[in-house]
């Protein structure tokens, strides 16, 4: 009888323990769930993306040593026909075909009011020698020394001058800015020129090598004794553009 009695009082104190520190109890076992499910989820959401990152490196890996193989073909093949070339011209008794550019940046303005004359880093151009300057495979202007610095003038300044071919027909003629716009001077009367003609650096300037890309022929001007025409050019520079300028032709 006694025993039963006292089986009956913890009976009675565990049920009120269960109404007094249940919703206490059931408030911390679900937030220990719920740390246990975050942390789960985080876990799982770090081991998806490590996974995925993996194997994308993996497949960019692939993918650039496939494009490296392709450029390696390229540059196997550009060797070899250079070689071909230079060993035409020496049968010729000619000079090999070498030219060497230079990496430089436009810094800044020579002044605020003048956007055709910049200022440039990391080269040196010699005393009295015009550098031609080279903008996305297309001309831009020509490096010059100016206060031993190298200050670039571009297309469209009255002294940025260098020599070019117009034409299929490769009527010889000069580039000269004026008043902004870049033009085609002393060509001879003879030629016959075209809208939309390309105007292509002849080289024979020593300022760039021969073939570069100018512009085209937008307008004609037929004078006394030259014709002259407005090119519409391929180069737009901004500030702080990277240029190669020609070292040696």
């Amino acid at each position: 009888m006694k025993n039963k009695l006292i089986f009956v009082l913890i009976l009675f104190f565990l049920i009120f323990l269960s109404f007094y520190y249940g919703g206490l109890i059931k408030k911390n076992v679900l937030l220990v769930n719920d740390v246990v499910i975050e942390e789960f989820y985080g876990a799982k959401d770090f081991i998806v993306q490590t996974v995925s990152k993996h194997f994308n490196q993996v497949e960019q890996i692939e993918k650039l040593k496939a494009r490296n193989q392709e450029l390696e073909y390229m540059a196997a093949l550009t060797t070899t026909f250079a070689n071909q070339l230079n060993r035409i011209l020496e049968d010729k008794n000619s000079t090999k075909y070498l030219p060497q550019v230079s990496l430089t940046r436009a810094i800044s303005y020579v002044q605020l009011n003048d956007y055709k004359k910049l200022w440039l880093d990391f080269v040196k151009v010699p005393p009295n020698k015009n550098r031609g300057l080279i903008y996305q495979g297309y001309t831009a202007g020509i490096a010059i020394n100016k206060d031993s610095r190298a200050m670039a003038i571009l297309q469209g300044d009255e002294q940025c001058v260098f020599a070019v071919y117009i034409g299929k027909i490769k009527a010889p003629g000069l580039v000269q800015g004026e008043n902004g716009k870049v033009m085609v001077k002393f060509i001879p009367k003879w030629a016959k020129i075209n809208i939309g003609d390309e105007i292509l650096t002849s080289g024979l300037d020593n300022i760039f090598f021969s073939d570069v890309p100018v512009g085209v022929v937008s307008k004609i001007s037929d004078g006394d004794i030259y014709q002259s025409v407005e090119v519409k050019p391929y180069a737009q520079i901004n500030i702080s553009a990277y240029l190669y300028m020609v070292d040696s032709i």
